[in-house]
């Protein structure tokens, strides 16, 4: 039996903050990203996404979160992330990726 993925979402949570949920996979970031770019560029000089509701991830959802982090660059906006799934620790340590994760954690508000 092959378990589908749940479908990822992204709410708006003020201004500056986004709740992220669902699994983060190959078939479901493409649905999330051009919505976390809209809120991105509505949001101040900084956004927040919240992950405490994110699921299954692969290496899809990491790649999500870098080209977020790439829009904001591009923006001059800060992106910050509360509450990274212990299980996408080891794609991103595997990925070399930690001095570019590290500095965007943030405890939950």
């Amino acid at each position: 039996m092959v378990v589908q993925p749940q479908p990822a979402s992204l709410q708006s949570a003020g201004a500056s903050r986004a709740q992220l949920s669902g699994d983060l996979t190959h078939k479901t970031v493409v649905d999330v990203l051009p919505q976390g770019l809209a809120l991105l560029q509505q949001a101040g000089d900084e956004w927040t996404v919240n992950l405490q509701q994110v699921g299954q991830v692969s290496s899809a959802g990491v790649a999500l979160l870098l080209e977020w982090l790439r829009a904001a660059t591009a923006l001059n906006k800060a992106l910050y992330i509360e509450c990274l799934p212990e299980h996408m620790e080891p794609i991103i340590r595997i990925s070399d990726l930690e001095p570019v994760f590290g500095p965007l954690l943030r405890p939950a508000a």
